[in-house]
């Protein structure tokens, strides 16, 4: 819950920074502040090569040793290396975002792989509910700066500065929590987290390849005026998967810890199947409620911004598909076998990126929605004939139809409110908070599972909705 709340925050101030920021900059120079973000994520890729999820996997586990300081090492050498590639490139990376940026990328990488590292060291630690608050203190002061500064006239540059000093200020304070073992790191060290991230660095790849590969394809086809828009639609349809990243993400280090143990494996598979049947809790109504009202709630964003509205639906329908995949994975990697999401990763890449380039060629932005729909479509199924081998799989069936029932009640409610009282923005926006209340009430009533967790995790009493 602490993990999604931070989410949910980081959520919001990100929300308010964009709108800001695309009403301010216009769509022009945000589009070109994406690139710069996106070709940010694929450098930082390169910086981490798996190390930071094998940092977490390490650290997790019941054993001695200085993995903080050895993958901090590691860290700070890679980043070196990156640095020098990109000076080396910098006329053509700033010929192919439209400014001189590569300075900026230097220093938003060198911030962004510090809290990284910081937070997946906190999350090996046990720490989740530190590592999460995180989050929303780096987007908070990211975007209460890049506001400030826009709007002091320092345009696309206020939008760089305050991606660093976010990023910064929140690794600052992740560190005070951190726990560094005062031995000196050895060869074991060193070798532990390479027998690791020799296989999870791929799965960096897919992420990332699932984050901004379309935009980077599109960046070569369509201008960055519709990069902006589709940055804007991703990035609504990414709000509606948080809680299923929490879950992941939360889960990650519980699920290594107890898979040394004997007789293990039978409440790993409870934990994937919770996993499973609350990875769809938020994205399933957002699913609906973008088809209902999306084309309203995106012109928030500025004139232009609803031509993204069938973008939103597949993308929103991708991040669905790719959110039960993640749990997949999720669980495969937290039990030691990350030769099995290797092979997974790898066909997720290859797809991904043919299917990018040839469908964005042919169909525009609408191919690169559906290159990413199809190769996450295709990870799901992969990620689950994995799974099954290496642990008893349940898929909770039942529980994921009640959450789509519910949403199909909410929708009809929503439909219903939208004909009758009108399609403003202030009416449309209060009608997405009836919906979401509906939502959740039906399902409170159909779900026994969903009830008994929500009082559970609430810190006062639940009142009886239906009869036990």
């Amino acid at each position: 819950m602490v993990n999604f709340i931070s989410r949910f925050v980081m959520s919001v101030s990100g929300f308010v920074a964009t709108v800001v920021l695309t009403r301010t900059l216009g769509q022009e120079q945000y589009g070109t502040y994406v690139v710069a973000l996106s070709i940010l994520a694929w450098v930082a890729m390169a910086g981490k090569l798996g190390l930071p999820r094998a940092i977490q996997k390490r650290v997790s586990e019941n054993t001695t040793g200085n993995f903080v300081l050895s993958g901090a090492i590691v860290q700070f050498g890679l980043y070196v290396i990156i640095v020098v590639a990109l000076l080396l490139c910098r006329p053509y990376l700033n010929e192919f975002i439209g400014v001189d940026a590569t300075w900026f990328l230097v220093a938003m990488l060198g911030s962004q792989l510090a809290l990284s590292l910081v937070q997946k060291v906190l999350e090996g630690q046990h720490l989740v509910h530190i590592s999460s608050l995180l989050s929303p203190v780096e987007w908070t002061c990211r975007s209460l700066v890049q506001v400030l500064l826009v709007l002091s006239g320092f345009q696309i540059v206020g939008a760089f500065v305050g991606y660093v000093i976010g990023a910064l200020v929140a690794a600052a304070l992740g560190t005070y929590f951190m726990t560094i073992p005062r031995t000196r790191p050895t060869r074991r060290e060193f070798a532990r987290l390479k027998s690791y991230a020799q296989f999870s660095w791929l799965s960096s790849i897919k992420n990332r390849t699932f984050m901004s590969m379309d935009t980077i394809i599109l960046a070569v086809f369509v201008s960055n005026s519709l990069i902006a828009v589709y940055e804007v639609v991703w990035n609504l349809a990414s709000l509606f998967a948080i809680f299923g990243v929490s879950i992941s993400q939360t889960l990650f280090p519980e699920i290594s810890k107890i898979s040394s143990e004997e007789g293990s494996r039978g409440e790993i598979a409870g934990l994937l199947r919770v996993s499973l049947a609350y990875s769809g809790l938020f994205i399933i109504p957002g699913l609906v409620g973008s088809a209902l009202v999306g084309d309203v709630i995106l012109t928030i964003y500025g004139p232009g911004f609803e031509t993204g509205y069938y973008i939103l639906l597949v993308l929103t329908f991708a991040r669905l598909l790719y959110g039960y995949m993640r749990q997949f994975l999720n669980t495969i990697d937290a039990i030691d076998r990350p030769d099995l999401t290797f092979a997974v990763n790898g066909v997720f890449v290859v797809t991904n990126l043919v299917l990018n380039v040839v469908l964005t060629w042919q169909f525009g932005w609408y191919g690169a929605a559906a290159a990413t729909t199809l190769s996450s479509g295709l990870g799901l199924v992969l990620g689950y004939y994995y799974a099954t081998q290496v642990v008893d799989v349940t898929v909770p069936v039942a529980e994921i139809s009640k959450q789509c029932f519910a949403a199909v009640v909410m929708a009809a409610v929503v439909l219903l409110g939208r004909l009758v009282i009108g399609n403003s923005l202030p009416i449309v926006i209060g009608l997405v908070g009836v919906g979401a209340t509906v939502y959740f009430l039906v399902l409170l009533g159909l779900s026994e599972e969903f009830r008994t967790t929500v009082r559970d995790n609430l810190p006062f009493a639940l009142p009886s909705l239906v009869s036990e």
